[in-house]
């Protein structure tokens, strides 16, 4: 592993133009922090930080790697969920004086089964799986990271780890992305060639099949696979190096690596990079679409999805309406193991819209739904039964306004939802402008743009994307 940092570290540094004496001090910093010698760290990191001052984590450098624990949730994004995907399991990272001292992979159903007393849930999640209450393994349900980001390690310190400093989520896509550049790994435990093609069935074989309480099955695969990935790794090639180092560079780009810590010195660094994962800064208008897979299944193997985004501008104010159209390929409507894991699309979607916006209607399947009443949430969270399709809620935050609904797609169908909202619209009587968000987890989607009926953008988002168009 020592290798692997020093080679992937190297690598970053030569993406981000670090160079000569400043880059050979940043290996040696590499090198004392994976080798966890404390003196080598402390005797080049003054001058890096001089050197390469105003790259991410170099100011501050020092505080990132003291005495501090981190999470690495590993989610899997077929079945998708706000912060990108079900969290399965995790790495601890513990660093002190600037040495990496620990490094350990761990089932999420370890401290998830330790949390003692009771947890209000959100509605929708007690509405799918009724089991009266809020556990680590759905946490990640704010579509703000840092919010879903500090609840996870909340869950996680009541099941028994230690204070946790900071959270970083990635993707079984991640996983799958090193895979290609690798190559298939023997995995000798257990007879078997993982490669990108088949980590995520293997997974799920030894996650599900003759699963039961208590088993480890899971975490020992994993560990297995993780263990002969990073076998394989200590003889990986520079050229290799380098292109792990890109991987990780685009996907804290395209927010598929999601980062917060619990430090607002160091929070702000990364929000100033934009790896936060927030809903994020926007001028004029603002579209997120949030997607909560809740059918306890991998369906999002095989969704597609598109978006069609209509604006109408005039008298001062803007008219909108979106339609999000999702295609559901699953062959079958329940998971049939060890081959198939997907089925319906139980989904709980959220659209985000600014704050000022004022919602006209929202439908399903051309069948309107009705707003909530406060009777809707009378009682407890924890006791209802039966998923509300009838009805859409509403949630106002600071800068923005949550409209939350269910929309099921079932296997080998095709449904689609509208949302009809008003905003003020005196500020775009020149140029409209609109902040498009992508989902962690969603490699990409299809996107048409219409305003008062000409079409400004069509095509597929496959990051965050700030869109502009002059009125004519």
């Amino acid at each position: 592993m020592k290798k692997v940092i020093i080679l992937i570290g190297a690598g970053m540094l030569m993406l981000l133009g670090v160079g000569g004496s400043c880059g050979v001090s940043g290996v040696k910093i590499l090198k004392g922090m994976a080798e966890n010698r404390p003196g080598e760290f402390g005797r080049w990191q003054g001058v890096f930080r001089w050197c390469a001052r105003g790259l991410p984590f170099v100011d501050n450098l020092p505080e990132w790697v003291g005495d501090k624990t981190y999470i690495v949730l590993l989610q899997n994004n077929t079945e998708l969920r706000p912060t990108g995907g079900f969290m399965g399991s995790y790495i601890r990272a513990r660093f002190k004086d600037g040495g990496l001292v620990d490094w350990t992979a761990q089932d999420i159903y370890e401290p998830d089964g330790k949390l003692a007393g009771h947890v209000e849930p959100p509605y929708p999640v007690q509405e799918a799986f009724r089991q009266g209450w809020w556990r680590l393994r759905d946490s990640n349900w704010d579509p703000d990271f840092a919010s879903a980001a500090a609840t996870v390690a909340w869950f996680l310190e009541q099941g028994g780890e230690e204070k946790i400093d900071g959270v970083m989520a990635i993707n079984l896509e991640l996983v799958n992305s090193i895979l290609k550049i690798l190559g298939p790994v023997e995995v000798v435990t257990y007879g078997e060639t993982v490669t990108d093609k088949n980590l995520y069935n293997l997974a799920q074989s030894y996650a599900e099949v003759d699963w039961k309480p208590g088993s480890t099955q899971k975490r020992d695969f994993l560990g297995a696979v993780g263990t002969a990935v990073w076998e394989r790794m200590k003889n990986i090639r520079p050229g290799q190096a380098v292109k792990l180092a890109g991987l990780v560079k685009a996907q804290l780009d395209k927010k598929q690596i999601l980062v917060w810590i619990g430090e607002e010195k160091l929070q702000a660094e990364i929000r100033e990079w934009g790896w936060d994962g927030g809903l994020g800064n926007y001028y004029g208008d603002y579209l997120y679409i949030v997607e909560t897979n809740l059918g306890a299944n991998k369906a999002n193997c095989c969704i597609n999805r598109e978006l069609r985004h209509e604006v109408e501008i005039g008298d001062g104010e803007l008219r909108e309406r979106i339609e999000v159209e999702w295609q559901n390929d699953n062959p079958f409507e329940n998971p049939r193991p060890p081959y198939f894991w997907g089925g319906d699309y139980i989904d709980y979607v959220r659209v985000v819209v600014p704050r000022e916006a004022r919602v006209v209607s929202v439908s399903v399947s051309g069948e309107k739904l009705r707003p909530q009443t406060q009777g809707d949430f009378a009682r407890p969270s924890s006791l209802r039964q039966e998923r509300s399709e009838e009805v859409w809620v509403e949630e106002e935050r600071e800068r923005v306004r949550i409209i939350g609904f269910w929309a099921v797609v079932p296997a080998g169908e095709r449904v689609a939802a509208e949302v009809k909202y008003e905003l003020p619209g005196d500020e775009f009587a020149d140029m409209y402008r609109v902040l498009v968000k992508r989902q962690p987890g969603i490699e990409k989607f299809a996107y048409r743009l219409t305003v008062n009926g000409i079409v400004r953008r069509e095509g597929e988002v496959m990051k965050d994307e700030r869109i502009e168009a002059g009125m004519e």
